[in-house]
């Protein structure tokens, strides 16, 4: 009886013990499907993260990238301003210092193809540069040129101007350097800048 009862107990054990492991295996299978397709979804949104980080870090390091080559155009542009400002300051400073001949000799030069009644004006800087008879001399051999030597002159300026009333002609040295340097800075833009134009709106 006893051997019988035990005979029993056992096979229900081993039944038991049969179902359980079948059934964890079945649970196990499941969860491991579960995981892998976790694993799966994971790998792919990780995939799609990495993307959008790339892309993101790619457009991060062309909008750096065109920043600094923007402030290396803009800091390239201000030192040749420097410099052509420099090289300007240095040229009308070298005009006031010329001798009064060489001065004379500018002088002369501007009359060439002028005829009528001139005014000229000397400017502050290089008053003494030219007295009348200098002025005279300057018109010998050209009988419809007059020009007369004005007691005023031109206020922290240096050079002449000659005007006939109506129309001046600007030989004043910081004004000849200032239309030098407009032309210039043009032709500095265009180099750094090229020919698309952008320089036109920083």
């Amino acid at each position: 009886m006893k051997t019988g009862l035990y005979a029993i107990i056992t096979k229900i054990n081993d039944e038991a013990e049969l179902e359980a492991e079948t059934r964890y295996a079945q649970v196990k299978t499941a969860v491991d499907a579960d995981i892998e397709d976790e694993n799966a979804l994971y790998r792919e949104e990780m995939a799609k993260q990495r993307e959008v980080l790339r892309k993101h870090n790619e457009h991060e390091y062309a909008r750096r990238l065109e920043y600094h080559r923007s402030r290396l155009n803009r800091d390239i542009l201000v030192y040749q301003r420097e410099l052509t400002d420099e090289i300007f300051r240095t040229a009308v400073i070298k005009l006031r210092d010329t001798s009064g001949d060489y001065f004379a000799l500018m002088f002369k030069a501007a009359l060439k193809g002028l005829s009528g009644r001139f005014t000229l004006y000397l400017g502050e800087l290089s008053q003494g540069r030219l007295d009348s008879r200098v002025v005279a001399e300057a018109c010998v051999g050209n009988d419809s040129l007059t020009v007369t030597l004005s007691g005023e002159t031109i206020p922290r300026k240096s050079g002449f101007v000659l005007s006939d009333g109506n129309v001046e002609y600007d030989h004043l040295f910081e004004d000849l350097a200032e239309d030098m340097k407009s032309t210039q800075a043009a032709a500095i833009m265009k180099e750094v800048f090229g020919n698309s134009g952008d320089w036109m709106f920083c």
